[in-house]
């Protein structure tokens, strides 16, 4: 590993673990995300970047509606990022037996997690594998008081049957990245 995947690896780990819920045409996807940051100084205009993979079934959700919600994890919440993250909405109804409500936006909010965004796409920029949101945070609440979960507590949580799991997906999503991730376009962004 070179320097510089060392120094985007501190990231990736301390990245929190957040659940992405979107609405479409009538149907419903969420998934796992770790690349999530703040993007604005002003207090009255929240704004966060969101990054997600292109092959994710809820990047077409989001690129479409142009609305989304986010989640922050309680630290104990591992079981979410099963159901969220191991799986594809293609094949699986993911808010099976997940207590939901709809947001404001639509989109649905988990119950019971750490705190939650409803969010509006202001932006887009493509990443060759992956495509950068620009969000403007619409409304939002803290449930619950406490840290959230961070990448690095699923990795000392989880189960290492999971770990594994997780670590094959990761390398499948590597090798459907390698042919693509330098093929960025540059056409604007049409909300």
């Amino acid at each position: 590993m070179n320097e510089a995947s060392m120094f985007s690896g501190i990231f990736w780990h301390n990245s929190p673990v957040v659940i992405v819920t979107s609405r479409f045409d009538g149907k419903i996807n969420g998934q796992v995300a770790v690349t999530v940051v703040t993007s604005s100084l002003v207090p009255s205009k929240p704004r966060l970047i969101l990054g997600i993979w292109k092959k994710n079934y809820t990047q077409q959700f989001i690129k479409k509606s142009k609305v989304l919600n986010l989640h922050l994890l309680k630290k104990d919440q591992i079981d979410l990022v099963k159901n969220f993250g191991f799986y594809t909405g293609r094949e699986k109804d993911k808010f099976e037996n997940i207590t939901f409500s709809d947001g404001q936006n639509g989109c649905p909010i988990i119950k019971g997690v750490h705190s939650y965004a409803e969010c509006r796409v202001l932006n887009a920029m493509d990443g060759g594998d992956m495509t950068v949101f620009l969000l403007d945070v619409v409304h939002g609440n803290v449930l619950s008081g406490g840290g959230w979960m961070t990448l690095n507590d699923f990795y000392s949580t989880a189960p290492q049957e999971w770990i594994e799991q997780y670590s094959e997906k990761v390398g499948e999503s590597i090798e459907y990245s390698l042919p693509i991730i330098d093929k960025i376009s540059h056409e604007p962004f049409e909300p």
